[in-house]
Formats: structure tokens, C-alpha cells, sequence
């Protein structure tokens, strides 16, 4: 009889304990409606926004001890949801003010790892949150988050996908896992926000942010940004290959839009962009012109070319890709035409510039010139060479 009393009492603490972690999630949600983002901006909800994020997932993770198998995370995740909707959370509106709302709860496997993605309204959007768990001693422990509480240098996030890769020693899996995020900030209009991309490293030590970087994306279509992470299964300790690919402005004011590329091979806390860095000769043209000298220059065959770098390169650059990409007589050459328009003259466009590429299959491209003339063995027209390309057979064509 004592035992059962002592079952029924831990389970009454359990639930009572449950009970008042949502009570407190509801309270600071409640309080966040009382703000106006439209004229007051994110940072005056910043602590409580913080606050209702750590509230949700400690919540879930009180809730986390029934996921041991797959399949368990489909039921929890289903069980989560509807317990936040019971407890009178306030729920998503049809309006630019979201604050005091909350989006589902993802639960999901990657690798050994227990993957879970909350979301907290905002303005016009959700903020979401992602959190890896792993298993030890018959516990569920986190091991990594990303959450966005700096409101001083504040970004939303809008979670497009996690992969994680999981390194292995001597054919087993140990050792340091790797993660990669994708994403965007969002807001209340337009096609164009900030795309992100990060990676992680974490082991024994903790976790260490390897790459972190943004640029302005094109998100018109589902697809706007993918990738993978991952090394050959033949190689297991071999280094990282991480592979992005997103839409990104183009300085060819015409088109807008262009596909990049960004490709990097990690060994330990080293990081090394490599080939391909674009998909076609004006591509990479636009990736050299944007790219600081000291990537582009990897990508040049001679550091004579750095002059005109420094003539291209800009905060902003603009212009037009004039004419048909000229293929070479010697068989890897071609030749691209770039019209620069003038900042200072009203973007008036300038003569135009021909860069000679060295393009070696599948995708490895190299300057071996720039004049200010064309260049006279590139005489046949190639409009194949710019045609769209992806790395990823899920894309879909972005106009």
C-alpha cells in the first residue's frame, strides 16, 4: 500500500510540476501580446521572448522520456502539441502581430540524435528553435541549440532544415558530430530575406560553431535553399563535405537571381571552401566580382588579376551580362562579358569587361584572364553554358 501511495504521490509532483510549467509558459505568452511590435520593434519583447522559449522546451523536455524507439517520436510529438493547445496557449492569429503564439512542435531522428523544433510568435512570423538530445544513462540530455536571443543583432529564424552527420572510428560511430542548419530570417513581404547557413562541430568538449554565415536569398519558390552533409562511406574518418546550394541576387540587374554554391570540406575545426563555388561561367564570374579577393584569388591564375578586382568590387555591384557566352578554340576556355553600370555616374553603364574562364568538367572554374577587349580565338556563341543547374535532383526551376 505505501508503495502505491508513493507512485500516486511522485505522479501527482510530476503532473503538478507539468501543470505549472505550462500555467508559467501561458502567463509569459500572455504577456508578450500586450506588446506592439509594429512600432516598438523586436527588442521590446527580448527577455520574455527569451523567457517563453526556454519555458516551452523545458517543458518538452519533461516530456521526452517516452521517445526510445522510432515511431515514438510521432506520438510524442502528437501528444506535445495537443497538451500546449489544451493548456489554452494562445494560438496562432491571422495577423502581423504573432507575439504571445506558438507554432508546433517538430520531433524527429538524425543519426542517434533526438532532434526537436519549437516555435514562438513574432512579428508577422514564428522564431524557431532547434535542440539535439542524446541518450545517456537511459536520459534524454541536450548537446546543442540554436536560438536567436541576441535582440541587440537580431535575426529570426525561419528552420528550413537540420542534418547532422555523425563521424566514425574504426567503422563505429564515435567521436565528434557535425550539424548543419539552413534557413532564413522572415518578415511580412517580399521574396528577398536573409538566408542562413551554419555548422557545428561537437564533442567531448562541447559544441564550436564552424561556419556562420548569411546572404541575401530569393525565396519565391519551396526550394530556395538545400543541402547535405556528409563523406564518403568508403573513408569513414575521412574529412566533412558539406554541400549548399540557395538563391542569391545576382549582379546582372536583368536577371536578379542566380544559384549559389557553397561547398566546404572540414577536418577537425578546419574549414576550406573548394570547388564548385558556381555552375556556370557567369556564375562564377558573379562569384568572383562579390567574393572578398582573398577567396576569389584561389579561383584566379594569376594575382595580377587582383587590380581588377579591386576595380569591380563593391558593396554593391551592378550590371549586365552583354551577349552570348563565347565558347573558346581551346576546348575548356570561354568567354563572358560583364557591362558594369556606375555607381557615381547615375549607374550609367561603363564599357564592358570580358573575363576569360577556364572551365573543367564537372563544375571547376578558374579565371585565366580579364581585358577590357574580347577576346579574339572566343568567337562561338554557347548558350548552353548558362542554362540552370543544380546539385540537388529535389530542386525545382526558381523563376
Amino acid at each position: 500500500m505505501r508503495l502505491i501511495v508513493l507512485a500516486l504521490m511522485l505522479v501527482s509532483s510530476a503532473r503538478g510540476q507539468t501543470d505549472a510549467r505550462l500555467a508559467a509558459l501561458h502567463d509569459t505568452l500572455h504577456s508578450l501580446e500586450t506588446y506592439s511590435p509594429l512600432s516598438t520593434g523586436y527588442t521590446a519583447a527580448g527577455p520574455k521572448l527569451t523567457r517563453a522559449k526556454h519555458l516551452l522546451r523545458d517543458w518538452i523536455e519533461s516530456q521526452l522520456s517516452t521517445v526510445e524507439n522510432d515511431g515514438d517520436e510521432t506520438k510524442a510529438s502528437e501528444r506535445i502539441n495537443k497538451a500546449l493547445e489544451n493548456a489554452g496557449v494562445v494560438p496562432l492569429k491571422d495577423d502581423q502581430n504573432l507575439l504571445g503564439s506558438l507554432g508546433g512542435v517538430r520531433l524527429r531522428w538524425d543519426s542517434g540524435l533526438l532532434v526537436v523544433i519549437t516555435a514562438v510568435g513574432i512579428l508577422c512570423e514564428v522564431d524557431e528553435s532547434a535542440y539535439a538530445y542524446k541518450r545517456i544513462d537511459g536520459k534524454w540530455q541536450r548537446i546543442w541549440q540554436s536560438e536567436q536571443d541576441d535582440y541587440q543583432n537580431y535575426w529570426s529564424q525561419h528552420i528550413k532544415a537540420v542534418h547532422i552527420w555523425q563521424s566514425h572510428q574504426r567503422g563505429k560511430q564515435e567521436g565528434a558530430s557535425y550539424i548543419l542548419t539552413l534557413g532564413n530570417e522572415g518578415g511580412c513581404h517580399s521574396a528577398w530575406h536573409k538566408v542562413y547557413y551554419r555548422i557545428w562541430r561537437l564533442n567531448a568538449s562541447g559544441e564550436k560553431i564552424l561556419v556562420n554565415e548569411s546572404r541575401d536569398g530569393y525565396m519565391r519558390v519551396q526550394g530556395y535553399i538545400v543541402g547535405s552533409i556528409t563523406n564518403s562511406p568508403m573513408h569513414f574518418d575521412g574529412p566533412v563535405d558539406v554541400i549548399i546550394e540557395f538563391t542569391q541576387g545576382s549582379v546582372d540587374v536583368a536577371v536578379h537571381n542566380r544559384e549559389a554554391i557553397r561547398h566546404f570540406v572540414i577536418e577537425g575545426d578546419q574549414v576550406r571552401r573548394v570547388a564548385p563555388v558556381a555552375l556556370s561561367p557567369r556564375d562564377f564570374v558573379d562569384e568572383w566580382i562579390t567574393s572578398p579577393w582573398s577567396e576569389s584569388q584561389q579561383w584566379s591564375l594569376s594575382k595580377e588579376q587582383s587590380a581588377w578586382h579591386r576595380k569591380l568590387h563593391a558593396d554593391f555591384v551592378g550590371g549586365t551580362f552583354t551577349g552570348d557566352t563565347m565558347h573558346c578554340q581551346t576546348p575548356d576556355l570561354w568567354q563572358v562579358s560583364f557591362e558594369p553600370h556606375n555607381a557615381n555616374r547615375n549607374f550609367e553603364p561603363d564599357p564592358a569587361v570580358y573575363f576569360l574562364i577556364r572551365w573543367t568538367p564537372p563544375y571547376r572554374f578558374a579565371l585565366a584572364g580579364i581585358s577590357d577587349h574580347p577576346w579574339p580565338r572566343c568567337t562561338q556563341p554557347d548558350r548552353e553554358a548558362d542554362t540552370w543547374r543544380t546539385l540537388f535532383s529535389t530542386q525545382d526551376w526558381r523563376w
